[in-house]
């Protein structure tokens, strides 16, 4: 008989069967994958292209040219692009990141001809009007003053600018004045340069038939536009400037703190073993951090640490606002787990914990067709449409012991190859 008060066995799999996307060669040099997955009759179109700001001769020229483009095509204004959508139930979403701009499309499978006959005219042939363009300008002026007042903000600036220096593209940051240097001309040669079928990635998700890639395939595989990049512009190394940081802040209630340090790329064997060993400081609710400065000292709502992959790096990050009257002991807390982490082996219930919780986290990375293409697309972005990297991550879960986790933490988060940045009313160091 089956015993309800006994907690049943975890069982964690070595192997995950992913769905492995067909792919196609299109004529005019995308690339062409589908994911056909699910029962509810909605796909989703997300085009990659090599866009992002490490690419732009001007800041903001990247993020501006991207979320510009569906405000006005030369057949179309920004308001019957916007009605059109609305009337066949679509959605459309762009962004720009570091690394790469993304158009994203929602859209009833039986209406996907009308979807991408207007997503064609955005991506070919955004016109920026001039209106439309000093209009962003100064929401995302007013937006950034706003945010420039923050403590977090400020940390986290400072703290890209310190790892990776302040004129490289990955700590580069936008100023309120920036917004005024941006026109129409910059917007329409930075899509020239770098918005383009060559190169660029399609991936068509959801409830899919060969109807609809061959829709797919008309009118975004077939003819040539543009002059996108086949692979990614070479950026400099990091100039990082390590050791404390302060920026002073007053009047500021709380104080924002940021620790971090350059890691190990996806690709590096270390990497899945060090993402273990990241959730057990400060990756989930759960996590030491959380426990001893939330739960145990009471000096913030909450505090975590994360990696950030970026294309041609990975940043380790501990992040927290705390009151600014503990800032010096929060910061003596947060090294206090480190240095647990370096010295003493994760008892074995603990670690299970987290293999509980990772082993679900991956598997719910793939649960439907849209977190499928989400996850397809982060290998495609960092690991070259390696495979192999979830199953590498599995048996790091599974296998990974407290030893390993002691040498990574030696190995990777050391005080002297650390920036520790702090934002607010007093200097704790």
């Amino acid at each position: 008989m089956l015993n309800r008060a006994q907690q049943p066995p975890v069982k964690i799999a070595e192997h995950i069967n992913i769905p492995q996307p067909a792919f196609v060669n299109l004529k005019n040099g995308s690339k062409l994958l589908v994911i056909n997955e699910g029962d509810v009759d909605v796909c989703r179109i997300d085009i990659l292209f090599n866009a992002g700001s490490r690419y732009q001769t001007q800041k903001l020229e990247a993020v501006a040219a991207a979320s510009l483009m569906p405000e006005g095509t030369k057949k179309y204004t920004s308001q019957q692009i916007s009605e059109y959508f609305d009337f066949w139930g679509s959605f459309i979403n762009v962004n720009a990141d570091k690394d790469f701009a993304r158009v994203t499309a929602y859209t009833l499978t039986k209406h996907i001809s009308q979807t991408l006959d207007r997503l064609e005219h955005i991506i070919n042939e955004p016109t920026y009007p001039t209106d439309e363009v000093r209009v962003w300008a100064s929401r995302g002026k007013q937006n950034l003053t706003v945010q420039l007042d923050k403590t977090s903000t400020l940390a986290r600036m400072e703290l890209f600018k310190n790892i990776y220096g302040e004129n490289h593209p990955y700590g580069m940051f936008a100023m309120p004045t920036d917004y005024d240097r941006i026109s129409r001309e910059n917007l329409a040669s930075f899509h020239a340069s770098n918005f383009g079928s060559e190169g660029a990635i399609i991936i068509l998700s959801g409830k899919i038939s060969d109807t609809h890639i061959n829709e797919v395939v008309k009118y975004l595989g077939t003819a040539k536009w543009g002059n996108g990049k086949l692979g990614a512009n070479a950026i400099e190394d990091s100039k990082p400037n390590l050791g404390k940081q302060f920026v002073k802040k007053d009047k500021a209630v709380q104080s924002a703190i940021r620790i971090g340090c350059e890691v190990c790329h996806r690709s590096h064997p270390d990497f899945t073993d060090l993402s273990v060993a990241n959730t057990l400081l400060g990756g989930y609710f759960g996590s030491r951090l959380m426990k001893n400065i939330r739960e145990d000292k009471g000096y913030t709502y909450g505090i975590g640490s994360y990696m950030v992959s970026l294309r041609d790096s990975t940043l380790f990050a501990i992040s927290t606002e705390v009151g600014a009257n503990f800032t010096k002991n929060a910061l003596h807390e947060i090294w206090k787990e480190i240095e647990r982490l370096k010295k003493e082996p994760v008892p074995l219930a603990e670690l299970n914990k987290i293999r509980s919780h990772l082993t679900g986290e991956v598997l719910r990375s793939f649960n439907g067709p849209f977190a499928t293409a989400d996850s397809i697309i982060g290998l495609l972005s960092y690991n070259n449409l390696d495979y192999s990297f979830h199953d590498r991550l599995m048996r790091s879960i599974k296998h990974i012991n407290p030893e390993r986790i002691m040498e990574l933490a030696n190995k990777w988060f050391n005080q002297d190859t650390m920036v520790e940045c702090v934002v607010g009313p007093e200097n704790p160091f």
